[in-house]
């Protein structure tokens, strides 16, 4: 489970972490103007080339309302006078609550710390938000222990343990950026996502509020769900045929369409756990029952499921598919595994 890192001296040695990761991982391009809503500063700007990510770490200044750590993160064109910010993950220095759209939580298996956003990108339009960012960019949230003993959701943008951690995070910032350009160019404006919005945002509302919750559990793939969902639906699309779409949504991780009927759904889950698994059928039977779609459950390979699901499923007529975390403990590889049989 991630717990907010609320200590001021532990936030701040997560800060000095996060600012030497990126000075040791990005050449730094000199002082560059980076511009925002309201203003520009000059900043050390940090980037390993154009159109790679740019990072700039400091400290606001004391006057500002809330005291908090600048992390501002763009994607880099050299040739521009000003840089522009695709994301800021600030996290408040001297206070605890998220106003402030980032945060440091710790995992408390590994003591591992991560960088996390609260996923409120503006799009610059009326009704496009945080919703729709995760919708767009195929996010999910995970459950923050904050000290008063409640949860919050936020993003986990990486392990800063993980030496794959920029890598992450330029991951999560060309998805800002995407996003951003897409609401600029009108693609989200269409009918299809209005109605994948609509149900994603009825979906959250079912899940909402700061439910109080205990220590414990296992924070094993749960960052990862989103990756896996985009190798899911990637690989799927490579593979789809000319009259086939592949979409994936809030209630739906992946499926794929011919002729407005559904024909697959697919369901990943990151531990194999008895509730996780009558949720997981439960979605996959309702949502593959109207067309009598094919059902694909995708679970961890190193995994054993409880006594009587394998019956289930048989049952079911779902397809079970594994997939793994390779590599060390620091540097995690997602794969694949064939279709089990």
């Amino acid at each position: 489970m991630l717990r907010l890192i609320q200590e001021t001296k532990a936030k701040k040695a997560a800060q000095e972490k996060l600012a030497q990761i990126v000075k040791d991982s990005l050449p730094t391009q000199g002082m560059r103007r980076i511009g925002f809503k309201g203003g520009n500063r000059d900043r050390e700007l940090f980037s390993a080339g154009e159109g790679e990510l740019w990072a700039s770490i400091s400290k606001t200044p004391e006057d500002t309302t809330i005291p908090r750590y600048w992390n501002a993160f763009g994607v880099f064109e050299p040739d521009r006078k000003m840089q522009l910010i695709a994301v800021e993950i600030n996290v408040p220095s001297e206070t605890n609550g998220w106003q402030v759209a980032g945060a440091f939580a710790e995992d408390e298996e590994t003591g591992d710390i991560h960088l996390m956003h609260d996923g409120a990108v503006g799009g610059g339009r009326p009704g496009i938000g945080q919703q729709a960012f995760l919708l767009a960019a195929n996010i999910r949230m995970v459950k923050v222990l904050c000290e008063d003993g409640r949860f919050r959701k936020a993003i986990p943008v990486g392990n800063m343990s993980d030496v794959g951690f920029v890598g992450r995070l330029a991951r999560y910032v060309r998805k800002v950026a995407d996003f951003k350009l897409a609401v600029s160019k009108g693609d989200l404006d269409t009918p299809e996502f209005r109605k994948r919005l609509e149900e994603s945002e009825s979906y959250d509302k079912e899940f909402s509020g700061t439910k109080r919750g205990r220590r414990g559990g296992t924070f094993a793939y749960e960052t990862y769900h989103g990756e896996i969902v985009d190798m899911v639906v990637a690989e799927r699309h490579a593979a789809r045929k000319l009259d086939e779409e592949v979409y994936n949504t809030q209630l739906i991780d992946c499926y794929v369409s011919r002729a407005g009927r559904i024909t697959e759904v697919y369901e990943i889950k990151t531990g194999v756990g008895r509730q996780q698994l009558y949720t997981a059928i439960g979605q996959l039977v309702t949502h593959a029952a109207a067309s009598d779609a094919a059902k694909f459950l995708v679970v961890p390979a190193d995994e054993d499921m409880p006594m009587g699901f394998d019956k289930a499923i048989k049952a079911l007529d779902i397809t079970v598919r594994g997939f793994r975390l390779s590599g060390t403990k620091r540097k995690r590889i997602i794969e694949l595994d064939p279709v089990r049989t």
